[in-house]
């Protein structure tokens, strides 16, 4: 029985430790986004345009060098960090079969999903 709650709890270390470094990850890269799109407004004295641009347009827009598609990434990532801290904790749930935190995970992830696509749109 010993056993078994070690290996539990090592899991849940690494776990932790997973989920740790991708909000970190997350955070910095999407601040580095943020700060290079309002680096490159100041820079390019461009006039003032919508802070957010569709989804769709982001590739066309970091060829362009246009800010506001690096604040829409930064601003996307983290709305997505969230959604990457359920999914590591239902594979760690799901791998330790704990039924009732899986659905749990299920459902925030169904509402967090349905709340982003409805963002986006």
């Amino acid at each position: 029985m010993e056993c078994r709650y070690d290996n539990r709890h090592e899991k849940l270390h690494r776990l932790n430790r997973r989920i740790s470094l991708v909000l970190r990850a997350g955070i910095a890269v999407s601040l580095i986004l943020i700060v290079c799109g309002l680096i490159i407004f100041l820079v390019s004295g461009a006039p003032h345009t919508s802070p957010l641009i569709p989804v769709a347009s982001l590739i066309d827009g970091f060829a362009a060098l246009n800010p506001a598609a690096f604040i829409t990434a930064g601003v996307i990532l983290i709305l997505l960090l969230p959604i990457s801290m359920l999914i590591l904790s239902l594979a760690y749930f799901a791998a330790v079969r704990e039924k009732q935190p899986v659905i749990v995970c299920i459902v925030l992830l169904v509402m967090l999903a349905s709340s982003l696509i409805l963002a986006l749109k």
